[in-house]
């Protein structure tokens, strides 16, 4: 059975194309998440500017978030055949579309704002995906921001921004980076991302393992209560077609067998721990009907819930 795991994606890593970002960046100087020996998350420090020539930025398929720390300075972007200017101030971000290389640059600002800084995030796409996967809603699929973005202040993000930092000059483990991460990303995904309509039609035959082991963890709270297999579908955004067949070849029963080998598991559990009435056991574990769970009880164990019980006593 797949279990639902935490929301921490198992160590995911920046792309190699996010660590060498920093390089064609024409800050003064860097600090670095790096240097402290982080992998969930990549944090780029950036102080000043050595140069006011354009620079294209290195494509990565890892979520970038730029965030003003100190000072006040300008920025300009070129997109649709001109160049765009857009200044900051402490606690103003911008979302940077992923997999996308853009032409920037940094007009060197006079004294006494010349040590103004910009925090870097790299956000691993995994981490990402793993995000847009637990947020979205059955038959959607996500679209990532829609284009990049300038937001005045985002103090959830400029918070957060302040402990990674506080943590790094502390050397704190990266066991810190990957729980702040795992919040990121999904603050990021519910906040700045798009998702498509869901499709009603659900004819994509394509179930990815987490949504899959969301399906089976909405069986094992829900086994007591009448599920179809239209909802068990509905929850993993496929046709009921598809899903039994995926099911099946993944588990190696249909859904409906699965579903009754938690609520009869579920039986045999109160059967021996309990004195509930076996009618009661049968209606909490989804059988309203008693001669129903002492024929499937009888098909699945050989032997009545009754017998069960009293082999139990008798042991």
């Amino acid at each position: 059975m797949i279990v639902s795991g935490p929301r921490l994606v198992s160590q995911p890593a920046v792309s190699a194309e996010s660590l060498a970002a920093r390089s064609v960046i024409p800050s003064r100087y860097t600090v670095s998440s790096r240097d402290v020996g982080w992998h969930s998350l990549l944090v780029d420090v950036h102080t000043g500017v050595s140069s006011s020539e354009p620079y294209s930025s290195i494509a990565t398929a890892d979520q970038i978030v730029g965030v003003a720390l100190s000072g006040h300075y300008s920025s300009e972007v070129f997109r649709s055949g001109r160049w765009h200017r857009g200044t900051y101030d402490p606690g103003a971000i911008c979302i940077h579309r992923p997999t996308e290389s853009v032409r920037y640059r940094f007009p060197i600002p006079e004294p006494p704002n010349r040590d103004f800084s910009t925090a870097m995030l790299y956000v691993p796409h995994l981490q990402m995906a793993s995000a847009a996967e637990h947020v979205r809603r059955a038959g959607q699929r996500s679209l990532g921001p829609s284009h990049a973005a300038s937001v005045a202040s985002d103090p959830a993000i400029a918070h957060v921004t302040s402990a990674l930092l506080r943590a790094m000059t502390d050397g704190v483990e990266d066991l810190y980076a990957e729980t702040a991460v795992a919040w990121l990303a999904v603050h990021l995904v519910t906040r700045y991302w798009s998702f498509s309509a869901a499709d009603e039609r659900r004819s994509v035959g394509v179930i990815s393992d987490t949504r899959l082991a969301r399906v089976v963890e909405f069986m094992s709270a829900n086994y007591n209560k009448r599920l179809t297999l239209e909802q068990l579908a509905g929850e993993a955004g496929v046709s009921r077609f598809h899903f039994t067949r995926i099911f099946r070849d993944k588990f190696g029963q249909s859904p409906l067998d699965f579903l009754a080998t938690l609520r009869l598991d579920a039986a045999r559990r109160l059967l021996i721990t309990s004195d509930l009435p076996i009618a009661q056991v049968g209606e909490i574990c989804g059988y309203p009907a008693p001669s129903h769970f002492s024929a499937v009880f009888l098909a699945r164990h050989g032997m009545t819930p009754t017998t069960f019980r009293s082999n139990r006593n008798d042991g």
